[in-house]
C-alpha cells in the first residue's frame, strides 16, 4: 500500500545561489541526500509558478514521496548551515496524520524583554 508524504521547502532568496543551475547551494545537498536514498525522486522548484505582479523573495521547492523517511529528512535539512535560518520552513504533510512544520532550532523567533 502506498503512503504518500507531501514535502515543501521554503528558504530565503538570499541564500547562496552559486550552484551551476542558479539554485541555492544547500538545495543541491538536499537533492544529493534524496538521490542517495533511492527510489526517492528530487524536489522541484515551484518558484516560477507564483502568481502576482512581483517575484516573491523566497525559494520554494516541493514533491510527493512514497514511504518517505520524514524524521531523517527533517533532521538533515534543519542541521544544514543556512545563511538565513529565520527564513527556512519545511512542511511535511503525510497522507495519514497531522501536517508537520519544521524550523531550524538555532534561530530564536521571540525575544522577551522585561
Amino acid at each position: 500500500m502506498s503512503v504518500v508524504s507531501g514535502v515543501v521547502l521554503c528558504t530565503s532568496s538570499a541564500e547562496d545561489r552559486s550552484s551551476p543551475n542558479g539554485l541555492p547551494i544547500l538545495f543541491e545537498s538536499i537533492q544529493e541526500w534524496l538521490a542517495e536514498r533511492a527510489p526517492f525522486q528530487q524536489l522541484n522548484s515551484v518558484e516560477d509558478s507564483f502568481g502576482g505582479s512581483k517575484h516573491p523573495q523566497m525559494f520554494v521547492a516541493g514533491g510527493g514521496f512514497n514511504h518517505f523517511p520524514e524524521d531523517d529528512f527533517a533532521a538533515y535539512v534543519m542541521l544544514l548551515p543556512w545563511q538565513n535560518p529565520e527564513n527556512v520552513v519545511l512542511v511535511i504533510d503525510p497522507e495519514e496524520g497531522p501536517t508537520r512544520v519544521f524550523r531550524p532550532s538555532r534561530f530564536v523567533k521571540y525575544r522577551i524583554a522585561f
